[in-house]
């Protein structure tokens, strides 16, 4: 009679290769999901991060002026903007285009700290003068226009805000160069260097 004989027994170091394989196999699954939860998170908060804002100073608006800024996100430490204001500063309105190159030193563009300079068109108008006369017709004197081309520089830290963090709150500060002709500046005591401020509240968006 032939004996029905089982398998032949795996060796040892085989059987120990297989033990680490199946350990392996059973600790490396949830550290992959916890990888992919991890990329897909990253995924998400880098399509949800907003690439460009619109913000004003809500608060020389209430007196008739206006300060506005569009910034663009180019990568992940600099963003362009395009900015125009139109301020009082000592009996003199100053108008304002600018275009400026913003670098953000922790590569977190539009939020934190940044630092630029722009370059632009300025104009700075004298108000009108009331004089006295005798005989009517009595005419305000017109007031004297200077513009010229400026260069700013500034820093500013900017906070995104909400679950979106599509609300922009910005606070900054700097000083700009008008290169006015230096006999006409000095002869309508106009400044030719000035120190410029940010508070702007904003939209951000993709």
């Amino acid at each position: 009679m032939h004996s029905c004989r089982g398998p032949a027994a795996l060796p040892s170091w085989a059987m120990v290769a297989c033990a680490l394989v199946a350990c392996a196999c059973i600790t490396s699954t949830p550290v992959l999901r916890a990888q992919g939860s991890l990329r897909d998170q990253t995924r998400s908060i880098r399509g949800g991060t907003p690439s460009r804002i619109i913000a004003v100073n809500p608060i020389i608006l209430l007196a008739g002026y206006v300060q506005g800024e569009f910034e663009q996100r180019l990568a992940a430490s600099t963003s362009l903007a395009f900015a125009g204001s139109y301020v009082p500063f000592n009996s003199r309105d100053y108008t304002n285009l600018d275009l400026k190159l913003r670098l953000y030193p922790d590569d977190r563009a539009l939020q934190g700290l940044g630092i630029a300079a722009g370059v632009g068109v300025g104009r700075a108008r004298q108000n009108d003068q009331d004089v006295v006369c005798i005989a009517a017709p009595c005419n305000p004197i017109p007031g004297k226009t200077l513009t010229a081309p400026t260069f700013s520089i500034e820093a500013h830290y900017q906070w995104l805000l909400g679950a979106r963090r599509s609300t922009a709150v910005t606070v900054g500060g700097g000083m700009k160069r008008y290169y006015f002709d230096e006999q006409d500046a000095e002869g309508r005591g106009v400044s030719r260097l000035l120190p410029t401020g940010r508070l702007t509240i904003g939209y951000a968006f993709r």
